[in-house]
């Protein structure tokens, strides 16, 4: 097993090519005594790796080898680990495409493991919780996450179904059951069932200081990892009237854990078919963590995780090359471009870098933002975090566009801050790109790009450059 173990795990490096499975699916993280265990599905099986900084990644395992054509979990799939006294319990989803439409068999149903260590599981055999067709469908049945609700006293399992009577592609749900003992489930009520989406995939609940969180994946439209809000477990649960997701469309089955002190949303980044830019997006990627943020209306946002902020210890030297535009070159920079593009570029990179800068903009600017692996006599090649002032909206671009299937910008919402000013974080790693701009996060891929230099663009306005450094980072690890 051969892959990246420095900041965005995967057991193998991509590959032209790569089948399904090859990469780190829907994440379930447990934290214990300093350790960040990511539980995830790779092959049809269940493996584990351990991290204490979402820096470093060491302890490679399988968890739970899958079963045989004639066993229920022949494809091992998601669920979660929730500790009871000394023992672990894992619930996951055990599929078997072969008894699909056989009487008195499930395609999907939900198995349990157990474990004093986290390292050795043993399957219970005798437990296997089949759809409860009482009270729902039986054509969605699974990633059930289990966990301590103190406003119930009882432990929680949510499980992804869909209604009895529901629409077809319409009916998912957050179906509820409850247990003293953590062993012995019943029904206890839907809490979700909003006529939207298909299913509500890898859902995650949790309070914030008073407030409930309701955490899901869905595929109605694109990939999309998003959240309901409420004042109770209860309900009624919300969309957050601005924006619902946390990252961008190839950002999936993100769940959350919580050491005590900050909560951490931990999904994949998908990767594209044949690592081709202009090819779609395909199933399974590298771990992508983010720290959530509570704002003061109780929306969600999120942040790089301070761990990773401090790998990078290391300036660039800087080298300032006007490119186009009108600069002042002095303590602070600031540039003019009222007919159009000003850039200038700061800095080189590295494969593995961290930009941080803070730019400030005039009212009436268009755009300002930061451009990236730049390179060319004629700068044929770029990529740039576009910030589009007068839209509410960050984007992800690069040069080279086509017109094939999914060649599409990466973009999210953002409301601005009135005094026109913004804090922005670009995080390169090979093809990997993550950044944050304040607390909105947005994530995307470049392949086959050199690495290139980094510098301040702005579009019909004027920008001030009150922050701008590169730094490195370690270069990648191999896992062997």
């Amino acid at each position: 097993m051969k892959g990246c173990n420095f900041i965005f795990y995967t057991p193998e490096y991509q590959y032209e090519g790569m089948p399904h499975g090859e990469m780190c699916g829907d994440l379930m993280p447990f934290y214990e005594n300093g350790v960040y265990t990511f539980i995830y599905l790779y092959k049809y099986c269940i493996y584990a790796v351990e991290t204490k900084d979402f820096v470093h990644y060491d302890n490679f395992r399988i968890v739970l080898q899958n079963g045989t054509p004639q066993e229920q979990d022949w494809h091992a799939a998601t669920g979660s680990v929730c500790k009871c006294k000394d023992q672990y319990y894992f619930y996951y989803t055990g599929f078997c495409e072969g008894n699909r439409g056989k009487e008195g068999k499930y395609e999907q149903a939900i198995l349990r493991a157990v474990s004093r260590d986290m390292i050795s599981w043993e399957k219970d055999k005798e437990f296997m919780f089949c759809p409860d067709e009482e009270h729902f469908a039986g054509r969605h049945w699974r990633d059930p996450h289990v966990f301590w609700n103190k406003a119930l006293g009882k432990y929680s399992m949510l499980v992804t179904a869909c209604e009895k009577d529901g629409e077809e592609n319409r009916s998912g749900c957050t179906a509820v059951y409850v247990s003293d003992d953590i062993l012995n489930w019943e029904y206890y009520n839907t809490i979700c069932s909003p006529g939207i989406y298909p299913t509500l995939e890898c859902q995650d609940c949790f309070e914030i200081n008073g407030k409930w969180y309701l955490t899901y994946s869905s595929y109605e439209k694109q990939w999309e990892t998003k959240y309901k809000v409420a004042d109770a477990f209860e309900g009624p649960w919300i969309t957050p009237a601005w924006d619902d997701k946390f990252d961008g469309r190839d950002f999936y089955a993100a769940k959350t854990v919580f050491d005590g002190k900050h909560r951490y949303l931990v999904g994949w980044q998908s990767i594209r078919k044949d690592c081709k830019n202009d090819s779609p997006y395909v199933w399974g990627g590298n771990v992508v963590v983010h720290e959530l943020v509570q704002r003061k209306n109780g929306e969600l946002g999120v942040k790089m995780p301070d761990t990773i902020r401090q790998a990078f210890t290391s300036p660039l030297e800087r080298n300032v090359v006007v490119k186009r535009g009108e600069w002042d070159t002095g303590k602070i920079i600031s540039g003019k471009a009222a007919a159009g593009f000003g850039l200038i570029e700061l800095s080189p990179m590295k494969n593995v870098c961290l930009i941080k800068a803070t730019l400030k903009w005039t009212k009436d600017t268009h755009a300002v933002g930061i451009m990236f692996h730049i390179d060319g006599e004629k700068m044929e090649q770029w990529c740039q975090l576009r910030l589009e002032l007068s839209h509410n909206r960050i984007a992800l671009e690069k040069s080279g566009k086509t017109e094939k299937d999914q060649f599409f910008d990466e973009e999210r919402p953002i409301h601005f801050r009135e005094d026109q000013y913004a804090e922005i974080t670009v995080l390169t790693s090979n093809d990997i790109i993550v950044v944050y701009v304040d607390d909105v996060a947005l994530c995307g891929r470049c392949y086959n790009y050199s690495v290139g230099n980094a510098g301040v663009f702005v579009e019909y306005g004027e920008v001030q450059v009150k922050k701008f450094e590169v730094l490195e980072g370690e270069e990648q690890n191999i896992i062997g």
